[in-house]
């Protein structure tokens, strides 16, 4: 299992003398935490993305370098470097100079670009298409350091992220969401995502909803009621199976597992989830197609990588 949707925490970003987080990592959270949630769950390898923002860009970058250093095998580092998007002026991402010049600190560490949520912030940065100025001048700076891009996009963007696809044919792009689902627009399929794929052979998609079709890696979520949700497989499965099994089973070769985990919720790395959610993940892709089954599970995952994290990448110094 390759879990392409991993999300870290940050370093504390306020000035000297301030407190620091308890959600913070080093103040709550240690790098080995993602490392035991991969171990006791068995999954081999994390696409992961690491903050990266004024103004402790330094220190951010230093914690992906130790990381990776300690743990080469594990982690995917994707950086994910948002401009101030608390703010209504403010944007999901920092602009191409800015994104150059962390990117450059240490050449040739990160393997892609993201998460990016192009959606629209509660009282944070507006929505940002996939072929707005600032993302079509980011795309020259990502195909020339190699990397993945993965994008979170809004409602009502396909088309134009589907223009961005066309006019960036080297380009893999990754994306996940339920905007262009769970919406006032959408018919509560995966319509819109399929003919993304269908249509361009450089975009994959995330299915990390496989929760029985409530996504529970939210705050107001307990751990217990985690847990709780998957004591039953079967009610859980069927809807499941029912949402995505033709669509995966369709696009056999463009799909990826994920968790969206990390982050969201405070209990997201406690082993006794990682274990009920990795076990429930399995039970489900145990009923897709034996054909598909790893694909979906990490060929797929491995086929967008490759061996560039030990062959293609510039030394890091």
């Amino acid at each position: 299992m390759i879990d392409a949707h991993v999300h870290f925490r940050s370093l504390p970003d306020g000035g000297p003398g301030s407190e620091s987080s308890g959600e913070n990592l080093g103040a709550g959270y240690k790098v080995v935490q993602w490392i035991c949630m991969l171990d006791y769950e068995g999954t081999r390898q994390a696409w992961v993305f690491f903050p990266v923002w004024e103004p402790i860009t330094q220190e951010s970058l230093d914690v992906v370098k130790r990381a990776m250093e300690t743990y080469p095998d594990r982690f995917v580092p994707f950086i994910m470097p948002p401009d101030d998007d608390g703010s209504s002026d403010g944007f999901p991402t920092v602009d191409a100079v800015e994104l150059e010049r962390m990117l450059s600190v240490y050449p040739g560490m990160f393997q892609g670009y993201g998460e990016i949520g192009l959606y629209p912030r509660q009282d944070g940065a507006p929505e940002l298409p996939p072929d707005s100025s600032r993302l079509n001048e980011i795309y020259p700076v990502v195909s020339r350091h190699n990397l993945v891009v993965y994008f979170h996009p809004g409602e009502d963007q396909w088309e134009s992220f589907g223009r961005v696809l066309d006019a960036n044919p080297g380009i893999t792009f990754v994306f996940h969401g339920d905007h262009w689902i769970d919406c006032s627009t959408c018919d509560r399929t995966p319509r819109r995502v399929a003919e993304i794929l269908e249509k361009h052979p450089n975009a994959y998609y995330g299915v990390d909803e496989l929760y029985g079709n409530e996504f529970l890696m939210r705050p107001e979520v307990s751990k217990e009621q985690f847990i709780t949700h998957f004591a039953d497989y079967g009610p859980l499965l069927e809807k499941d199976l029912a949402n995505w099994k033709e669509f995966i089973e369709r696009h056999p070769d463009q799909v990826l597992w994920d968790t969206d985990r990390g982050v969201g919720a405070p209990w997201s790395l406690d082993l006794e989830v990682a274990l009920t959610l990795n076990d429930y993940s399995r039970a489900f892709i145990g009923r897709l197609d034996p054909s598909v089954q790893e694909k979906f599970a990490y060929r797929n995952a491995e086929k967008i990588f490759g061996n560039r994290a030990t062959t293609d990448a510039a030394p890091m110094k």
